[in-house]
Formats: C-alpha cells, sequence, structure tokens
C-alpha cells in the first residue's frame, strides 16, 4: 500500500472538507474531541471521511456533524497504530464480545496521538473501563 498516496489522498480531501464546511481543525471541549477521519468501511474497504465524536466512553460518528448515528464502544476497547508509521491510522476493536476491528486514520502524525490520547483518557474516565491499560505510544 503507498502511504504518500494515502497522505496526498486525506491532504486533498482537507482542502475539500475546508472549503465545504468552512474548518478542518479539530475542536476539543470539555474532554470531547470532534472532528474529521477516515473510516475505512466495513465491506469494501474503502476510506470514507466521516465526522467523529468522542462522547464519554463512546466514539459517535456519521456522515456529518449533525447526522451521527453510529457508535464505537470504547469501554474495553483495545487500540492499535496501523503497521507503517506514515499512516496515521489506528484499529479500534471493542471489548464488547464483537469480531468488528474499526480502522482510523487522521491527517497527521499530531491529529492520530491527539486522538488515541483523547480515546484514552475517555476510556480510563469511564467506571466500567476495566482492567487492561490503555497504552498510547
Amino acid at each position: 500500500m503507498n502511504f504518500n498516496l494515502i497522505r496526498q489522498s486525506l491532504e486533498a480531501m482537507a482542502v475539500v472538507s475546508a472549503t465545504s464546511n468552512g474548518t478542518v481543525e479539530n475542536v476539543v471541549e470539555e474532554n470531547d474531541r470532534k472532528g474529521w477521519l477516515l473510516k475505512r468501511t466495513h465491506f469494501t474497504y474503502r476510506w470514507k471521511l466521516a465526522w467523529f465524536e468522542l462522547k464519554e466512553s463512546m466514539l459517535v460518528y456519521g456522515d456529518n456533524e449533525k447526522r451521527l448515528h453510529k457508535t464505537i464502544n470504547l469501554v474495553g476497547a483495545e487500540m492499535e497504530p496501523l503497521e507503517g508509521g506514515a499512516s496515521f491510522g489506528w484499529t479500534i476493536t471493542p471489548g464488547d464480545g464483537g469480531q468488528r476491528t474499526f480502522f482510523l486514520r487522521a491527517s497527521t502524525e499530531e491529529e492520530q496521538q491527539q486522538w488515541m490520547e483523547a480515546i484514552c483518557e475517555a476510556q480510563l474516565r469511564s467506571q466500567d473501563h476495566g482492567s487492561h491499560a490503555c497504552v498510547v505510544q
């Protein structure tokens, strides 16, 4: 997989996003994180831009800020960076016994780190966070 091509695609999407909704930057309010990320689709394995919001121990997402219709339960979830450091991606595997793993990508390494830290903090704040430690590299 050509990670430079993926990075260029992310940068191009950020430009489109900036012109269509007026902002590219993620906003952090009251320990919650919001912003655009790429998510690999479940069936076609294509990368699709989606709006994500971290709310307590849930990561909610959808087509835009007003249409958040899907959730990822972070309680007991495991998070790992994707292979190949230039991808700015990571996986989340919920701890609810399901077999699905979510693949996410940020536009920069800094943004990836911020999201992973915010998710880790949300897990630790949860009363049901479980016994495993959350580690962000």
